[in-house]
């Protein structure tokens, strides 16, 4: 049985700072295939990176006839010019431009959508995972950094820029008042919560507090595992990250007023249990809560929510 052939396909991409990912979906959200290889992060400019998911695409389709495919969806880090079809600054990338939808376009002659990454995932969450019954939904993602994607009303939330939910840009703090790693703001979510700068959060932390540290502090993932062993120091800071998530929450609650979190990122996909768990201590109690879950696609999510753009499931 030739598995490619169902005009109902979509080829998927998800271009991560580390990871780039193709996939075959079907339009119940069924990956068929896919592939996986490190992102290229050296080269003239940010073609290198349309020219690798070319070569990645081609790979996975192999000689099958292109025709037969719904198109093509991407998700991508970065502000989003749409018009020209381009991720600009991404901040996991060292280039300042990746051009995706006109190199993709010429080479396949399939029509091509380009997305955020986690305005992919929210899509991801909307037509194939916890979300499918909700018409208010935010996803987050903690990983290296803190972002979100938003649907309110049943509509995809982008604004003028397709920034309406760069929650990790949030103010949270002002009592550390840490530098985000944006460079250009101070008390941001993003500088506190994400997989990048807990440990330097921990650090500063420790330092103002006079604490004692008796462990490893290099890595987000080694403050967890001492807090899994109810190391005090560690029991302690959680109590304070678990303020500052809970300020984020809260913000995102009030500015949504979703029925459904969920998340995604390293950080939640590994120690999401400890991360709601004091976060929701902090939450403001006069909001109405929606339910929150770790997402069910797992990594997936992003890359199921570019197929759902390029199947057309969503305008």
């Amino acid at each position: 049985m030739n598995i490619f052939g169902n005009k109902s396909l979509a080829i998927a991409v998800d271009v991560g700072g580390t990871n780039l990912r193709t996939a075959i979906v079907d339009r119940k959200g069924k990956i068929i295939a896919k592939i996986s290889t490190k992102t290229v992060q050296r080269g003239k400019s940010g073609r290198v990176v349309a020219n690798q998911i070319i070569g990645e695409i081609r790979k996975i389709v192999g000689g099958d006839n292109l025709k037969r495919y719904k198109g093509i969806g991407v998700s991508i880090a970065g502000p989003i010019d749409y018009e020209r079809g381009v991720s600009v600054n991404p901040p996991n990338m060292n280039f300042s431009r990746v051009p995706i939808t006109g190199p993709l376009e010429k080479a396949f002659r399939l029509p091509v959508s380009l997305s955020n990454d986690c305005n992919a995932a929210v899509l991801g969450e909307k037509y194939f995972g916890a979300g499918k019954k909700n018409d208010n939904l935010v996803y987050i993602t903690m990983s290296s950094g803190i972002g979100g994607g938003a649907i309110v009303a049943g509509n995809l939330l982008l604004g003028k820029d397709g920034s309406a939910a760069e929650i990790g840009h949030m103010v949270v703090d002002t009592g550390y008042n840490l530098l985000c790693s944006c460079g250009k703001g101070h008390g941001h979510w993003e500088a506190y919560a994400s997989g990048n700068n807990i440990p330097k959060f921990f650090r500063v932390w420790a330092r103002e507090k006079k604490k004692k540290v008796g462990f490893n502090c290099r890595k987000a993932a080694d403050i967890f595992a001492a807090v899994r062993k109810k190391d005090e120091v560690a029991l302690d800071f959680m109590e304070e990250l678990g303020k500052i998530n809970g300020r984020g929450l809260s913000n995102v609650i009030a500015a949504y007023d979703p029925e459904m979190i969920t998340f995604g990122g390293a950080v939640m996909l590994g120690n999401g249990d400890l991360v709601l768990k004091y976060a929701k201590r902090s939450i403001d109690k006069f909001l109405r809560w929606p339910r929150m879950r770790i997402s069910p696609l797992g990594e997936d999510a992003p890359l199921l929510g570019a197929a759902a753009l390029a199947l057309g499931l969503s305008r």
